[in-house]
């Protein structure tokens, strides 16, 4: 055995020239640094940074396009439905402004809604049309200043509107107002003159000339030559050619302001504008629910008129006639036999006068079956609520006749025999 045998045999095991090599920095206490691509591979499952790009596959990035356009599409049809709804709104509110601008305005022109009055105003020299619609606006003359500007504009030469005071009604329609104005501030003379209930167009006729309104003869030709169509309950009235006065029953029975002198279209315009600003929008509702036309109505008010005591006999007179038109025939009274109806365009035998006396009896209900041709007088509110309301309470639903005695106490009867016995109790008969 040689020398390098022994020494191995010597040496102990786990030693001989292996060497360990440790860094310090491992040896050193205190956080590890993580090397930089571990970092960037742990980061790969957070959040990706909003300036880091993202990479899709072919078929990811087509699923996002195709939930883009969807997203996209609900959006937009959302806005469409949003964008519809905001312009009806729109439509409706500026329908509704400009219908609402149109009514009130056309009813300012007519005088319509004005409470009746006079009022002192103070027209300057020069006036332009928007102040003198505020000026009669401050002093309730219009109440629609804005329409009546337009109208001035449209309408009058203000270079013909003359400076200095003034009283005017303030009832007066705009053509009145702008006559007034125009004709410089001579005091015009004015007439109060009242028409009472169931008046004739007759008799509207002779009061307007005695108050030196218009003339008589002149008055009754404009009621059937004049167009008066704008009117619209005359426009309802449909063919009128059966008809003795054309406009019998639309004079509305009140008291009026007029000048002396006044232009004939402006007298009857009073009187046709009162009676649609009295019928209601609650009356017009049931006289469209009654089954009888507004002409069908306003006779029948106008006979009831003529034939009535009082107020309250008017709803017992309107159950007879309505009774008699519903179901008379079959009781032997076809005809309506109203008394007041026989001597129309005169009230009574005694109003015909003995020379020029009007033709008269087509109108007669003892003649004719139903409603004559039109109405026989110009009935009041009263009569034309009578007319749509007839009593119907106990017998007042079976009435056929009825009379009056002379000092207006009111009988009715469902059978003749009764109505014979009613004759005798009123002093009409023996």
């Amino acid at each position: 055995m040689d020398d390098r045998s022994r020494n191995n045999r010597n040496v102990p095991k786990g030693t001989g020239t292996f060497k360990l090599n440790i860094d310090e920095n491992k040896l050193a206490t205190g956080p590890v640094p993580v090397p930089e691509r571990k970092r960037e591979a742990s980061a790969s499952y957070a959040e990706p940074p909003m300036n880091k790009k993202i990479y899709y596959t072919e078929k990811e990035r087509r699923a996002e396009e195709k939930a883009h356009k969807k997203r996209n599409k609900l959006k937009a049809r959302k806005n469409r439905r949003v964008f519809s709804l905001v312009w009806l709104a729109m439509v409706l509110l500026v329908s509704f402004t400009l219908a609402s601008y149109l009514i009130g305005g056309s009813n300012d022109f007519f005088a319509v809604g004005r409470n009746q009055g006079k009022a002192e105003v103070v027209i300057p020299a020069n006036v332009t049309a928007e102040q003198l619609a505020d000026i009669l606006y401050q002093k309730g003359v219009i109440s629609k200043k804005e329409f009546f500007t337009i109208y001035c504009k449209v309408t009058a030469d203000m270079q013909y509107f003359q400076p200095g005071p003034y009283e005017l009604a303030t009832n007066l329609d705009y053509e009145d107002i702008i006559n007034k104005l125009q004709g410089g501030n001579e005091s015009r003379e004015t007439v109060t003159v009242t028409f009472p209930e169931g008046y004739t167009v007759l008799q509207v006729a002779q009061l307007l000339e005695e108050n030196e309104v218009c003339s008589a003869q002149e008055f009754l030709d404009i009621l059937n030559s004049g167009d008066f169509s704008g009117y619209p309950m005359v426009a309802q009235m449909g063919d009128a050619s059966g008809k003795y006065y054309k406009l019998e029953g639309y004079l509305f029975p009140d008291t009026y302001d007029f000048y002396k002198g006044e232009e004939l279209a402006d007298v009857v315009g009073k009187l046709l504008t009162n009676f649609e600003k009295r019928l209601t929008d609650d009356l017009q509702t049931k006289i469209a629910n009654s089954g009888m036309s507004l002409d069908q109505v306003v006779t029948l008010a106008s006979i009831i008129q003529a034939e009535a005591a009082n107020t309250n006999d008017m709803y017992n007179v309107s159950a007879v006639l309505h009774n008699r038109l519903s179901f008379g025939v079959d009781y032997g009274v076809p005809m309506l036999q109203c008394d007041s109806t026989m001597f129309y365009p005169y009230k009574t035998r005694a109003d015909i006068p003995e020379q020029g006396a009007l033709p008269h009896g087509n109108y007669d209900t003892y003649e004719i079956t139903g409603l004559p041709a039109g109405a026989i007088c110009n009935p009041g509110l009263d009569a034309i609520k009578a007319a749509l309301q007839p009593n119907t309470d106990g017998d007042a639903a079976e009435y056929l006749y009825f009379c009056h005695s002379a000092d207006g106490t009111a009988y009715y009867a469902t059978n003749e025999e009764d109505h014979l016995a009613n004759l005798v109790e009123a002093g009409l008969t023996d």
